[in-house]
Parts: C-alpha cells; sequence; structure tokens
C-alpha cells in the first residue's frame, strides 16, 4: 500500500533512499502536505509511528468522536423527540460493543480511502518512529532506539501531532480513568461519568454521552465556559446542554483522584474548591502535548516550548529554512481543517508551486456537541476590543419553519455586520446543523458581502439556511435606526 518493497532500488543503492520531501507523521496535515507534493511531481516519504495512518484525528479523535455523537444523537431523538402519533422507543441497555460498532465502521472506511490515495500518488509509507541524524537526514527508529534504516530529505515537514495531556499523580487505569484516546476502549457502559476539562474535547464527549442517558458532572478548569467563543453562542450552548442534564462547575480543578474498588469499580475526584465527586468513570481532557521527545531535535538545534510545540513563521518554517512543522504540533488553533491547509500552504512554499494562501487564522470552528456550534471570523467581544462599531442581527431557530420541524427551538444565527461599510465580519451559530450552515458565512465573509446583499439572497423554503436572510434584516432595521439618529 505505498509501503518502500523488499525489491525497491532505492534500499539497495550505494546511498539512502533520497526524497524530495520527508514528512513525519501521517495525521491530517502530513498526509495533505504529502499528496500536494506528490502530485506536484515530488518523491515522497512518510513516517508514521503507529501501524496505521491517519493520526488522531481518523483513529482516536474527530472521526470516532464525531460518529459516536451521530449514534447518541439519534438514540437521544428516540427517547425525547417522539413524532406526534408515533411511539418511538430505544433499547433499555445500550452495550459498549453495540454502541461502537457503526464508529469502528467508519474509522474502518476512512482507513481504506487514505491508504487508497496514499497508494495511487505512489507516496512511500514507513512505520516506525523517526528521529533527526543531521538537518536532511532522518533514521527510522525500532524497538530500543535502534536504527532500521535511514532516509534523507530535501524538505523535511514535522506532523507530529498532539496527545493528550497525563498528569503523574493522575492513574490512568484503562478501567474507571481514561483520555481522549483510551475513552473510546472502556469495557463497560457507565451509568455516570466525570468529564474534568470543558475544552472542545470535554464539551463534545460530555454531551454525546450524556444525550445517552448517562449522568454527566462536567468540571470546567476556566472561569467560563469556551471563553474564546463568542459569549451570547457560549451561554445558549451551556443553557442547552443542562438541558441535556449536564452538571457544570466551573472555576475548580482535581486535588485528588482516587479508584473506589467494587463491582463495578468507580473513581473519586476530590477538588479544589472542596467538591466531592463521585461516578463510574473519569474522562480526563484538560490539555494537549506535542509529540516531540524522541524526534532527535536537539541535534538540528530545534527547541519546543514546555507543551512539546513548535515556533514556525508565517510560511510554517522553523529555525531551519528546510523544515517545516505544522498541524497540531504547532498549537492554535489545532484543528484538523486549519492542518490540513497548513500541509498544503507549507509544500507550496517549500517548492515554490503557485496556489491562494489562505488566512489559516479565518477558517471556520466547530464544536461537535448537542447542539453544535460554529462559527467564523469576529466576536463582538474582539470588535469592541478593537474599538469597530458594529451591529448584531439574530436568527432565532425557534421563528423558523425548518428549525420548528427538526425539534431545536433553541438555537441561534448571529451575524456581525460593521456599522459603516455594513460588511459582513463575523458569523456565530448554536443549534442543529451549524457545522455545515457556517459555510454559507464563510462564503459571504470572504466575498465582503454586506447586510443589503444577504437580505437580498433567496433561500430555499423551509430551511435553515433562510437565518442567514433573517438576521440580514434584523441587522439592516438597526443599522437604519443608527443613521436616523
Amino acid at each position: 500500500m505505498g509501503c518502500l518493497s523488499p525489491l525497491d532500488p532505492r534500499l539497495y543503492s550505494c546511498t539512502m533512499p533520497k526524497f524530495d520531501v520527508v514528512i513525519i507523521g501521517c495525521g491530517p496535515a502530513g498526509e495533505r502536505a504529502a499528496i500536494k507534493a506528490a502530485r506536484a511531481g515530488k518523491s515522497v516519504a512518510v513516517i508514521e509511528r503507529a501501524q496505521v495512518v491517519g493520526g488522531t484525528s481518523v483513529n482516536w479523535g474527530t472521526i470516532p468522536s464525531k460518529t459516536l455523537r451521530e449514534t447518541a444523537l439519534s438514540l437521544h431523538r428516540l427517547t425525547v423527540k417522539d413524532l406526534d402519533g408515533f411511539h418511538l422507543s430505544r433499547p433499555e441497555k445500550i452495550t459498549v460493543s453495540a454502541f461502537m460498532h457503526r464508529e469502528r465502521m467508519v474509522v474502518q472506511r476512512e482507513l481504506d480511502l487514505i491508504n487508497d490515495t496514499l497508494d495511487k500518488n505512489r507516496i512511500e509509507v514507513l512505520h516506525g518512529s523517526a528521529r533527526f541524524v543531521d538537518e536532511h537526514t532522518v533514521a527510522l527508529v525500532g524497538v530500543d532506539g535502534q536504527s532500521r534504516m535511514r532516509v534523507e530529505g530535501e524538505v523535511i515537514l514535522i506532523a507530529v501531532g498532539t496527545t493528550p495531556n497525563r498528569p503523574d499523580d493522575v492513574n490512568f487505569d484503562g478501567d474507571v480513568v481514561f483520555d481522549s484516546n483510551t475513552i473510546l476502549k472502556m469495557p463497560r457502559m457507565p451509568r455516570s461519568m466525570i468529564v474534568l476539562g470543558a475544552g472542545v474535547v470535554g464539551v463534545e464527549y460530555a454531551a454525546t454521552f450524556s444525550a445517552l442517558g448517562i449522568e454527566v458532572t462536567l468540571v470546567d478548569t476556566r472561569a467560563e465556559l469556551l471563553p474564546y467563543m463568542d459569549r451570547e453562542i457560549a451561554g445558549i450552548l451551556e443553557r442547552e446542554m443542562r438541558r441535556l442534564g449536564v452538571v457544570f462547575i466551573h472555576d475548580d480543578h482535581y486535588a485528588h483522584i482516587t479508584r473506589k474498588e467494587g463491582d463495578p469499580p468507580q473513581v473519586c475526584c476530590e477538588t479544589r474548591q472542596g467538591n466531592r465527586l463521585e461516578a463510574d468513570v473519569m474522562l480526563y481532557s484538560v490539555g494537549r502535548d506535542g509529540n516531540t521527545a524522541g524526534l532527535g531535535l536537539e541535534t538540528v538545534g530545534i527547541v519546543p516550548d514546555k507543551r512539546g510545540l513548535l515556533e514556525v513563521n508565517a510560511h510554517y518554517q522553523t529555525c531551519h529554512a528546510h523544515i517545516y512543522a505544522v498541524g497540531d504540533i504547532v498549537g492554535y488553533p489545532a484543528l484538523a481543517s486549519t492542518s490540513m491547509e497548513q500541509g498544503r500552504q507549507a509544500i507550496s512554499h517549500a517548492f515554490s508551486l503557485d496556489r491562494p494562501m489562505i488566512d489559516t487564522e479565518c477558517l471556520p470552528f466547530a464544536i461537535y456537541s448537542i447542539p453544535e456550534v460554529s462559527y467564523i471570523g469576529e466576536t463582538e467581544e474582539s470588535l469592541r476590543k478593537k474599538g469597530v462599531e458594529y451591529v448584531a442581527g439574530k436568527g432565532n431557530y425557534n421563528r423558523n419553519p425548518r428549525g420548528q420541524i427538526v425539534g431545536d427551538t433553541g438555537g441561534l444565527l448571529k451575524l456581525l455586520f460593521a456599522r459603516e461599510s455594513e460588511k459582513l465580519l463575523g458569523v456565530h451559530i448554536v443549534g442543529t446543523n451549524a457545522s455545515e450552515l457556517i459555510h454559507t458565512g464563510q462564503a459571504l465573509l470572504r466575498s465582503g458581502a454586506t447586510a443589503l446583499q444577504i437580505t437580498e439572497m433567496p433561500f430555499n423554503y423551509p430551511t435553515l439556511s433562510d437565518l442567514y436572510r433573517h438576521a440580514a434584516l434584523r441587522g439592516m432595521q438597526k443599522l437604519k435606526r443608527l443613521k436616523e439618529h
């Protein structure tokens, strides 16, 4: 499937195999970088330490968690959204095996597609750990750090991603305490769960398991939920998750985490604020660290920060012009979509390929909670901080026919417009299909659309997309009143 064949002449030449680009890591960033380079006619080798490609996104993160969310949401709808005249029910007891079945099918299908794409583009995949030998040479490392082979690259791209932070005083036993990489391997379906950490991962899993009827307590180590998000949208998300059954504890952290023996065993979490929380299982999801240990970066003078992340310039170059780093390893925003684009941009810059450079800081952000949240562009808070005068136009799901049809009456679509130019500055959505609806806003934002132009756009009826027109109409009304005064 694109691995070096024992008959490949490069393995038997007098010199080590040489490639135009050597990529370390085959998650979303590494994969898309490899494909971009291969399609430009470059020879490409990818070194992946796991036995499968796809990285955390496909195997333990994005794809599995979102698949489980859809399964949980479907089961939840059977319970709370019965159709008039029909009685719907779900199984009284849900097993881990049944819950994970569709997730395994989707992940395997995605892996098959990735392997097929790598093979078609003649990308060599080497399984093992990577370690720098010098600025152009990377060793493939096996057991006990033994060097199995070396490859040379004109360009080297680091796309090793991150792993969940694991404090030394927390026993991740895979039985009652888990991180986001191991939570999908629970031996039994719990009745209750503590989620420690209310970042994107914590919020998504808290909503998913709560939708299954599991009692979830979400401990937020910060004073407010997802502080970088629009405050009104965050407030609605918290309100809807509370309705789902999630209990929130803000501005608190663990002091001690202990296992309680029993049949089944449980976990006890004593917090710094004096809370004593007990549950069947705990998901610890506070922070992630870069996978830079063991790469031999000290050999080439690249120094990670205290979290193991790498500093790069606007073109994703490290302190060496030919060594690039992309994806989660370079920090925020650490999204699959931005990681993919960073990989493509790094390769384009390295080989002077002609393509438009997209600002990866202004790409849509999605949280696959229940309800979904998605946004792009400025928030009300960021505009006030910059001193930019604006108006907000809102479209409420409960005033939209499609919102009524799907049973979502708590959602909101909010558009932010500049007061003077009336141009769209930001789009914020919480509710059904938010992660899909945001792309209309992305297109409008990139085209420089004004409130008036959006009000004149015809949308299919009834659709949630029509919320854009309603939000823009309300924005226009506010702009008109401001001009009259």
